[in-house]
Formats: C-alpha cells, structure tokens, sequence
C-alpha cells in the first residue's frame, strides 16, 4: 500500500513540474492576459505591476514634474504594450504611472483594414478628444502614414486616399476614418455594464477621485477584452489622462516589451 501511495505521489509531482516548467502552457497563458472559459482572453493585472494608484495629479506634484501653463505637463508620450495589458505614461525619460487596459478578443497582430478588430501598431498621436459612448475618448490618429502607404500597395486604398490621410496627418488633425484601412481607434473608458455595477463606488482615502460609476482600478486583477481594436481603460484613468494630455501627445504601440516600473519620487 506504501508503494502504491509513493508511486501517486511521484506521479503529481512530475505532472506539478511540468505544469510550472517555462513555456509549458504558451497558449493560454502570456505576461498580461490569458485565455479562460470558451476561448475567451481575459486582461490580468498582476499586483505590483499597475499604478500608483493614486490620482495622477499627485504623483506629479511628489515628482516634481513642471507644469505649462494651462496646468499639464510638458513632454508626456504613451506607451501601449498590448501582451501587457498596460498603457504607460511617460513624461521625459521618467515612467510615471501605468495603467490597466483591455483589447479585442482578436488582439493579436497589427491593425490593417476596416473590422479586423485589431488595434494599430506603431507611432500614433492623439488628434482629438471626444465625448465617447464609453465616457471619454482620446481618438488616435490611425491610419498613419505607414499604414497608408501598406494599404495603397494592397489596394485597399488608392492615391487619392493616401494624399488625402497625409494631408491631415501633415495638419495634425484625425485621418480620414472611412477608407477600407477602418479608423474609429481610440484610448476609451470602461464597459458601461461595469459602470452601471459600480454606481455604488465611493471617494476613499486611497482615491478621492473616484466618482459614482468608477470602477476602482487598483482594485481589479483581471477583466475580459471586450472591445473591437480601442484600447479600453477604467474612468478614473481615462478621465486622468483626458484631461491632463493635449492634442499631438505621441503614442506607441507596441506587440509585446518588458513592463517599467515608476520611478521613485525624487
């Protein structure tokens, strides 16, 4: 009977080591997401990796980060890992804060026609902040110029597109959003069922700035992709960032990169 025990026992061990063995499960598990029940990718925050969460408006006064006139600060970019699951903001060579964010269910690869429910990858900027069904809107400036010049060698487009998308990326202004390279890309908020589950939300210590209707992003550790190629963020974060970045401020987005955590304040 010992041995028989011994031999169960051996045999969970050896199949614990290959559960845990790097690589042994690539297809459902990446550094930020995986795939859960009926195929569907989740968005998981691991804790430690996000924030700080707290209101971005302090984080710049204990850093120490000048501000223009009109309150916002110079130099800011974003940078959007989609594996990660993470949008972070930089402002000069210093990593501010990074925030949670969710995509399609069809995530991977780059943007390059109207309803593959991609999003772009590449260097973007923001050209306009709009109302959005999904709270506010920082719309980014897809199709760039790469994309142009790919789709009219595909054919998707033809000359006059691409001189048309050149022209209002040269004026910095959004792209034209209707050729067959799609458009309506966007850094967005929350789903609005989680905004009609969290009406409850309430200001705490720890975020005053939560309003009614806010999910607490610091304390979400996985949420579904569910959007059709925008980069989705929580209230508070997207109304953050609405308010504090102008028109022009750059975007990158990239397939994959190794998270940067905050720098200590100075």
């Amino acid at each position: 009977m010992r041995r028989r025990v011994s031999g169960w026992i051996f045999l969970a061990l050896a199949a614990a080591a290959l559960l845990c063995a790097p690589g042994a499960l690539p297809a459902r598990a990446e550094p930020g997401w995986y795939v859960g029940p009926w195929g569907l990718t989740y968005a998981r925050y691991a804790p430690g990796l996000f924030g700080p969460d707290k209101p971005l408006r302090a984080l710049l006064e204990e850093y120490r980060i000048p501000l223009d006139a009109g309150g916002r600060p110079g130099g800011a970019r974003l940078l959007v890992i989609k594996d990660g699951r993470r949008c972070e903001l930089w402002i000069g060579e210093r990593m501010i804060k990074a925030y949670r964010v969710q995509l399609s269910q069809r995530s991977r690869g780059a943007k390059t026609r109207r309803r593959d429910q991609r999003t772009p990858e590449g260097d973007y900027a923001v050209c306009a902040h709009r109302p959005s069904k999904y709270y506010r809107g920082l719309w980014i400036n897809y199709p760039n110029l790469e994309d142009a010049e790919r789709g009219a060698t595909g054919r998707l487009i033809d000359d006059t597109q691409r001189a048309g998308i050149a022209d209002a990326l040269a004026r910095g202004e959004c792209p034209p959003q209707d050729t067959r390279l799609g458009g309506l890309i966007m850094l967005h908020g929350q789903q609005r069922s989680l905004t009609r589950s969290s009406q409850g939300t309430r200001a705490t210590r720890a975020r005053p700035d939560l309003t009614p209707g806010d999910a607490d992003p610091g304390k979400m550790r996985e949420y579904h992709d569910w959007t059709v190629g925008c980069v989705a963020m929580f209230n508070p974060d997207i109304r953050e960032l609405y308010d504090l970045l102008p028109d022009g401020t750059p975007i990158r987005i990239v397939a994959a990169g190794q998270p940067t955590r905050p720098a200590p304040p100075r």
